[in-house]
């Protein structure tokens, strides 16, 4: 029988991510709100953006929902980044 030994005081390898662009100021945007399904996360969301609706005045409001046990399709991140200049994301439990 083999086994890999790996060291965790290892730097992991992999891809290098660019940040998307900043926007200059956040008031006024498209404000996105995204909920993992579990408990609470919608609860959370509906706080956060009563605590963010005055400061942002965001243009409009989009809810979405991805389920907790995988990652978002490619299709829904492509509309979420369409539809929304920012995005707030929750995870329950």
């Amino acid at each position: 029988m083999k086994f890999l030994l790996v060291d965790p005081t290892q730097q992991p390898t992999g891809l290098s991510v660019t940040l998307a662009a900043r926007p200059p100021a956040l008031r006024g945007l498209r404000l996105g709100l995204v909920e993992n399904t579990k408990a609470n996360a919608a609860a959370l969301l509906e706080e956060v953006e009563a605590f963010v609706r005055d400061a942002l005045e965001p243009s409009a409001v989009r809810r979405y929902s991805v389920p907790a046990t995988l990652p978002a399709s490619d299709e829904v991140l492509d509309r979420i980044a369409a539809e929304c200049d920012l995005v707030i994301q929750a995870v329950g439990d």
